[in-house]
């Protein structure tokens, strides 16, 4: 119950902060009950929520609503909403998330709320209201989580470690004069994309091109950029869905650089474009859990990118438009059964 009633508090707090609502105490509580509340009354009519373990009963609906007109001496309509925090990894299926709704729910308003994953997983249409103000929160808390600490997952420090390692033996074959701007002959020979070296048959080049950079300030943007998005797609999608979404998207911008752009190319911002694309997908599919702004960010990102790619000079756009539709296709063919915390 300590890490339920630390998640409690942390909502009930932004809940009064962002969206008006005033914490209140219960006079005495319930096992099942947590003791506050939140409250905001309109003209004759007060919304009251209340939190709990599990879903409450009309009984304790009736008791809550008594604890509060007794503390406050409140005689206008109460509007009673309950959201109930459960751990989804205990629930085993569809089926007996239905049950305990059928044995729990009368005329009682309800949504329940994953305090594990952070996620909401399910509600009253009567609520959309209160789903769009809990999700505020909820985005609240990632992030803040993430200015606290970004755990690099395994894949991610995989791939940046690559990345770094073949910037290193750029720097050693270009010699002492090329640290910060890598020796394009050096990067030629190392598998940059050449597209008459790819029309001779060397295809190896679509792949090793994604690991090579044209110098230490490319290479710290692209790998700060993968540092950020590549473990919040590495835990919605799993390492070896990760994986292919990273590989399929940067052959993909490969591709498209080789069909449209004549221009040497190297970098792996096609392959963090894919991952731009998954997260995209991943808003999209799950808008309804986790609400719009997600999804908003998401796309802003990603215009303001593009934008900025075709502002300057000798970007490969081509490379980022390509990344960005392999990982969106390829993240399309994925079904997200799951959100990790």
């Amino acid at each position: 119950m300590i890490i339920i009633d630390k998640y409690i508090h942390r909502i009930i707090e932004l809940m009064s902060q962002y969206h008006g609502y005033k914490i209140d105490e219960l006079s005495s509580s319930n096992k099942n009950i947590s003791s506050w509340c939140l409250v905001k009354e309109k003209g004759k009519c007060a919304d009251l929520i209340v939190f709990s373990s599990k879903l409450i009963i009309n009984d304790e609906a009736q008791w809550v609503i008594q604890q509060f007109r007794h503390k406050e001496n409140y005689e206008g309509n109460i509007n009673l909403s309950n959201i109930a925090l459960l751990d989804q990894s205990k629930i085993k299926n569809k089926e007996e998330l239905t049950d305990i709704l059928s044995n729990n729910l009368g005329s009682i308003n309800y949504v329940l709320l994953d305090y594990k994953q952070n996620v909401i997983l399910k509600y009253n249409n009567e609520l959309s209201d209160l789903e769009k103000e809990l999700s505020t929160c909820i985005l609240k808390i990632r992030e803040n989580s993430n200015s606290k600490k970004i755990n690099v997952t395994p894949v991610t420090l995989t791939l940046i470690i690559i990345n770094v390692i073949m910037y290193l033996i750029t720097v050693i074959i270009s010699g002492p004069g090329h640290i910060i701007n890598s020796d394009i002959n050096v990067l030629i020979f190392l598998g940059a994309k050449v597209n008459s070296l790819i029309k001779d048959g060397e295809y190896y080049r679509l792949i090793t091109s994604m690991f090579l950079h044209g110098g230490i300030i490319h290479l710290a943007l692209n790998m700060y950029s993968l540092y950020i998005i590549g473990p919040l797609i590495e835990k919605l999608y799993g390492k070896i869905k990760f994986t292919l979404i990273y590989f399929i998207g940067g052959i993909t911008a490969s591709l498209f650089s080789y069909l449209f752009s004549p221009s040497v190319s190297i970098g792996a911002s096609g392959a963090i474009f894919a991952l731009l694309g998954a997260a995209l997908v991943f808003g999209i599919k799950m808008r309804k859990n986790i609400g719009k702004e997600f999804l908003r960010s998401i796309f802003s990102v990603i215009v303001i990118n593009l934008i900025i790619g075709f502002s300057i000079p000798n970007v490969d756009n081509f490379g980022h438009l390509g990344g960005l539709i392999g990982g969106t296709i390829t993240s399309l063919l994925f079904k997200i059964t799951k959100i990790k915390d």
